[in-house]
């Protein structure tokens, strides 16, 4: 293990810095901010986890709360108690909801990209139908479908990184029942800090969603990634890194 490394989360920048949390999506792992950890870095102390049931956690169930308190975690040890831009995608950005509900002190602001979906109606059909494809279609081979959409995605040399740190699909049944056990949208109204809502332009679900979701925050914003879909921050890299560099730059201290 290198330095920076810990067995669940890597930091990066300098230590006095504005940290900057980074959530992964379900199914992925840290692996996922690669472009942005590497962008901000050299300005803003980074650091990316793997959720429970996720990357080097993979033996370990997925729940919400414990999701939260890995964050926490990981904001104690990394950013030495200094309040951080939480930044989630997809399942992260539900996490990063939660753990701001129980830890407002460790947040000063939120990005929140692809979590704008409520998934309370949706999340127990959605775990059903990740569990039938599971079954029928097997794991290996839906990992196998990833790799092929990641080869023709993304550049080479980042398709090969995401592929190669792995894809845990076998977790999704149990995102889905939790996500649809919470109103996030509730807890969003409970948190007193800037927060940004970011989707991609063609992440349709979300996008029908995003003004519901930006009435729920109390110092909400929204953005849209122009060109992408769900996955906008590998899509777009570039443009998904610089909506994360201005917010942090306006939560700075002067």
């Amino acid at each position: 293990m290198g330095p920076g490394q810990s067995a669940a989360f890597d930091v990066a920048g300098p230590a006095g810095a504005l940290p900057i949390v980074l959530i992964h999506g379900a199914a992925w792992t840290r692996a996922q901010w690669l472009p942005q950890t590497q962008a901000l870095a050299e300005t803003f102390r980074v650091i990316a986890l793997d959720l429970p049931a996720h990357g080097v956690c993979a033996g370990e169930p997925f729940r919400l709360a414990a999701a939260a308190e890995a964050v926490a975690e990981a904001i104690a040890q990394g950013a030495g108690g200094t309040q951080a831009l939480v930044v989630g995608h997809s399942l992260g950005g539900y996490v990063a909801i939660m753990h701001a509900a129980a830890h407002r002190e460790q947040v000063a602001g939120l990005l929140l990209a692809g979590s704008c979906v409520d998934y309370r109606l949706l999340g127990l059909v959605s775990a059903l139908d990740a569990m039938m494809s599971l079954r029928l279609v097997g794991e290996r081979r839906i990992v196998a479908m990833q790799q092929k959409s990641m080869r023709e995605m993304l550049a080479p040399d980042l398709a090969e990184a995401e592929i190669a740190a792995g894809f845990t699909f076998g977790a999704l049944p149990a995102v889905y029942r939790e996500l649809a056990r919470h109103d996030f949208r509730a807890l969003l109204r409970t948190i007193a800090r800037p927060t940004l809502i970011l989707n991609g332009e063609r992440d349709r679900p979300n996008r029908r969603a995003e003004q519901r979701t930006l009435a729920a925050c109390q110092q909400g914003q929204l953005a849209m990634i122009a060109d992408s879909g769900h996955l906008c921050n590998l899509e777009r890299p570039d443009a998904f890194t610089a909506q994360t560099r201005a917010m942090a730059e306006r939560l700075t201290p002067r």
